[in-house]
């Protein structure tokens, strides 16, 4: 497992280079080789994430645009800004499905929203630009349907724990895609799921989320807030040892702690509170990510009494689909 984790995490490091590196090693690098498409499909991501009206105008056609505005336009902000948008794509998953010279399927999953976006691009062009879309909820996708009163467990998980939530909605998300496209395909469309764009449950699945992590904030939580930048200066400074002594580890090895520390500078910096859950009994659970590897969670929870306890949690394709 362990030489498992950490060849899955040198290749989720590659995939993130242009990220992690920062501009001046990326324009670089990229002048000694051309950014791929899943390369620039990646960046895309990020330039969403960070002004999410101007970079989805650029990123979409003029007609995927307007059918964007149609339906989603409650999410967007006169000033550009997207409170939701942003936080979908800060930790969405990447999936790229079949690819041709003229067309390519590809899929963002946000595990902590539990929503996804799937997107049809023209190939044409230099970068890779979105000409259809569908935007619903995983749960939608995956055939779940929720009782009156029920919300998803991975955004408020009342049953089961939530990092086997977490990973089992991204493994059956990732199937399910990988079924429905193939890269082996040669004629593609998301013509199946042309009436599956959801933009209240896609809104609600967010404002539930919000809503959650908003209690972060509020005066009974100040205690958890302390504690929770305590962690985060452990976090962004990232030492081995420190992290070790901190925290404890599952089995007791703090391997974990190792793994985490061997993250690029950049990565660990940008760790914040993404989650925030407490139970009177168990104590407090917060997660923590970075926009820059939104395939790796780290999850704490914060006991009444004892030491903290430290998971590091991958969500990539290729250890959810290969973990039982």
């Amino acid at each position: 497992m362990r030489k498992q984790i950490v060849k899955l995490l040198a290749a989720l490091l590659a995939m993130s280079v242009f990220a992690v590196q920062g501009a001046p090693a990326a324009a670089k690098k990229a002048a000694s080789r051309a950014m791929t498409p899943v390369e620039r499909v990646a960046a895309a991501r990020l330039a969403v994430a960070a002004l999410p009206g101007k970079a989805l105008q650029d990123w979409m056609t003029v007609g995927a645009f307007s059918r964007w505005k149609a339906a989603f336009e409650p999410l967007m902000k006169s000033d550009g800004t997207a409170p939701f948008v942003e936080d979908f794509f800060a930790h969405a998953l990447l999936l790229k499905g079949p690819q041709s010279a003229q067309s390519g399927i590809y899929a963002f999953y946000n595990p902590l929203q539990d929503n996804l976006f799937l997107f049809q691009t023209d190939n044409v062009e230099r970068v890779p630009r979105i000409e259809d879309f569908v935007f619903m909820t995983g749960g939608r996708f995956r055939g779940e349907k929720l009782k009156k009163g029920e919300n998803p467990q991975a955004i408020a998980p009342v049953k089961g724990n939530l990092d086997q939530v977490l990973m089992q909605n991204t493994a059956a998300v990732t199937a399910k895609f990988r079924k429905c496209f193939p890269e082996t395909a040669k004629n593609f469309s998301l013509a199946a799921f042309a009436k599956d764009n959801e933009p209240e449950q896609v809104c609600a699945n967010a404002a539930l989320r919000f809503a959650l992590l908003r209690r972060f904030i509020k005066a009974e939580a100040k205690a958890d807030a302390l504690k929770a930048g305590e962690i985060a200066l452990l976090l962004w400074k990232g030492e081995k040892k420190a992290i070790g002594e901190y925290f404890t580890f599952p089995a007791g090895d703090a391997y974990p702690a190792g793994i985490y520390a061997a993250l690029p500078d950049r990565v660990k910096q940008g760790m914040l509170p993404v989650l925030y859950f407490r139970n009177m009994k168990q104590g407090t659970l917060l997660g923590f990510a970075s926009r820059l590897l939104p395939e790796m969670l780290v999850l704490i929870q914060v006991p009444p009494q004892g030491k903290p306890f430290f998971v590091c949690l991958f969500l990539s394709e290729k250890f959810v689909c290969n973990t039982k």
